[in-house]
């Protein structure tokens, strides 16, 4: 533990590090040393991850005499405290410029060629999971504020793309 301390300590980080030896997890398969993460800042007090030492879980499946350690993320937790504390990058919702939409599965094979080199352009963009109607691609693209959709069906012209 005092390795763990005094590395922590020497890497310049701001955070801070508490050993507890109160700390127990409802979990009965950890078997060695828990862990949990709490967010500074902000007003939740319980833990946003945590994990632990266990040894022979993967038993139950079936793998005998393997030891691990394991850990968990609270998304919906992380989530609450990144908007508390406005962490958010501001561009957040609107950083994807350019959207492909999706016809059917030969032209988003298609797609997915055009995506690689404009994002190695260093264009934001994505292709549309979903080869649903139009309407329903440019709803998204609203709803995303993308400022660009590109069109490439059937109809296109090869080596055309319509914005």
């Amino acid at each position: 533990m005092e390795t763990v301390l005094k590395d922590l300590e020497d890497s310049g980080q701001k955070n801070e590090c508490e050993f507890d030896l109160s700390l127990a997890r409802g979990l009965d398969y950890y078997t060695g040393a828990i862990f949990e993460v709490k967010a500074q800042g902000g007003t939740m007090k319980s833990s946003i991850c945590g994990g632990g030492r266990y040894d022979d879980l993967t038993g139950v499946f079936g793998l005998k005499g393997m030891s691990g350690v394991g850990i968990s993320f609270g998304a919906d937790r992380i989530y609450d405290v990144l908007l508390e504390t406005n962490k958010f990058p501001a561009e957040l919702g609107s950083s994807t410029k350019l959207l492909f939409a999706n016809f059917g599965e030969k032209e988003a094979v298609h797609c997915l060629k055009l995506l690689r080199q404009v994002r190695e352009a260093g264009i934001a963009a994505e292709l549309d999971v979903d080869s649903g109607k139009m309407a329903k691609q440019f709803k998204y693209a609203n709803d995303k504020d993308i400022p660009y959709v590109a069109i490439l069906g059937e109809n296109e012209k090869q080596g055309t793309v319509t914005i």
